[in-house]
């Protein structure tokens, strides 16, 4: 008998991953009973699974500019909504199902499956050109949070601008993926250097923020700022020395209470595809700790900047190369005291049919409140039955302080239904 490259797992979670896994290999709906008809099948996937701009449009955009994703921008209709603010609201669940196995017997989390989080999301018109959007988040361990609330003022036109304004609880505009769901994710897994600069899923704000299509003719050009205070506030910033008894997590951002941001996207067809580039900043005051050394006691200025970049091509039968990549900064500033955390990520995806893809990603990032520096190799494949359900898997080989030469496989299935009309990849 060979011997299991897990000691530590015991037959019973072997075997249950090995169903797992087997399961998603062979993914299918089971076959109809006798006594039904069989169900029709799901309508063929949009461009990039898209049915929506990245970012709420601000106005009709001049000329023929389109948005990042290739779709004319909205909001520029007299009728807000066709009239649906008068109808009733679009109401929408989204739930994440996920487990994994690893190698590091520090992993707490690791031979689980659980129901990692379940959304419920609420949006209307309320008015014409003022649109609400909520998303209320049940997470695994019955904690109850609103994730997102927030009103989008549309086609504001201040001084003959084409503006348009958020005002409310929101994923702010930071990043080429801050504002997507969990469930709008490419991968399982976040990349490292977004978990560790930024947040373990989204840097949001309880704030405004103002968006401004610039008048760029064809070439589509927005840009977005906007004062904010933490919505998730931490109290402290602990700082691990990397150990063999514990893995590596830091307090993300690390900004205290108040924060600014501001983003500017610029996008374009080129190359038989289309292209965008982003750029963004955050900045606050951050949290006081403990840095050890000559200078124990730390309040630092926080700024974060990062620079982005996306090609996708489309091509004949739903297929779609997607090329991304991040590049951060996380840089601290208290008297005489600096430090400079940086990371990146660079990922590629193929969808090799409407309900078929894989992707490749590498990420290296270092971490701002603790030393040392984490890397992996991800293969990820995602099997859709719809739209919104999809299984995942994605293997990462890597390392991290305390444990080199790790392996992690992890599951996840994603089950949605409702109009899924907040914003998708």
């Amino acid at each position: 008998m060979i011997d299991s490259p897990y000691p530590h797992l015991g037959r019973r979670t072997i075997a249950m991953w090995t169903i797992v896994i087997g399961a998603f290999i062979t993914s299918g709906l089971p076959a109809a009973s006798a006594q039904e008809p069989p169900p029709p099948p799901p309508p063929p996937m949009e461009s990039d699974t898209a049915t929506q701009d990245i970012t709420p449009a601000p106005t009709t955009p001049p000329g023929n500019a389109t948005s990042p994703t290739g779709n004319a921008t909205a909001g520029g209709s007299g009728n807000a909504g066709g009239g649906r603010y008068l109808l009733l609201p679009d109401i929408s669940f989204n739930g994440i199902f996920r487990g994994h196995l690893s190698t590091d017997k520090r992993d707490q989390a690791r031979d689980r499956l659980r129901l990692d989080q379940a959304e419920v999301g609420i949006q209307s018109y309320v008015y014409p050109q003022i649109k609400l959007d909520s998303f209320i988040v049940f997470d695994g361990d019955g904690g109850v949070s609103v994730e997102e609330a927030y009103l989008t003022f549309q086609n504001l036109n201040i001084a003959r601008l084409p503006l348009s304004a958020t005002l409310g609880r929101r994923k702010v505009p930071f990043g080429r993926t801050n504002q997507l769901h969990p469930h709008s994710w490419h991968y399982a897994v976040q990349p490292y250097v977004l978990n560790n600069l930024v947040s373990p899923e989204s840097l949001t704000g309880d704030g405004a923020y103002l968006s401004y299509l610039l008048p760029t003719g064809k070439v589509f050009a927005q840009l977005d700022a906007g004062l904010y205070t933490q919505s998730v506030k931490s109290d402290s910033i602990t700082r691990p020395g990397g150990s063999s008894d514990e893995i590596v997590t830091t307090s993300g951002n690390g900004l205290e209470d108040k924060f600014g941001t501001a983003r500017l996207v610029v996008a374009n067809e080129i190359l038989g595809g289309s292209a965008e580039l982003g750029g963004s900043i955050a900045a606050g005051r951050g949290l006081s700790y403990d840095n050890g050394g000559d200078r124990p006691l730390v309040r630092p200025q926080i700024t974060i900047t990062g620079l982005d970049f996306t090609y996708r091509k489309e091509s004949a039968g739903a297929k779609r190369l997607l090329l991304r990549g991040e590049y951060l900064w996380h840089n601290q500033r208290d008297g005489d005291f600096r430090k400079t955390a940086t990371g990146y990520y660079l990922f590629a995806e193929q969808r090799v049919d409407p309900l078929t893809s894989v992707g490749l990603r590498y990420d290296s990032s270092a971490f701002p409140f603790a030393d040392g520096r984490e890397s992996g190799i991800s293969l990820i494949g995602t099997k859709a039955l719809t739209e919104a359900t999809f299984f995942r898997l994605q293997y990462i080989h890597g390392d991290r302080p305390g444990k080199k030469n790790f392996d992690e496989l992890h599951f996840q299935f994603v089950f949605g239904a409702g109009p899924h009309t907040h914003n998708l990849e």
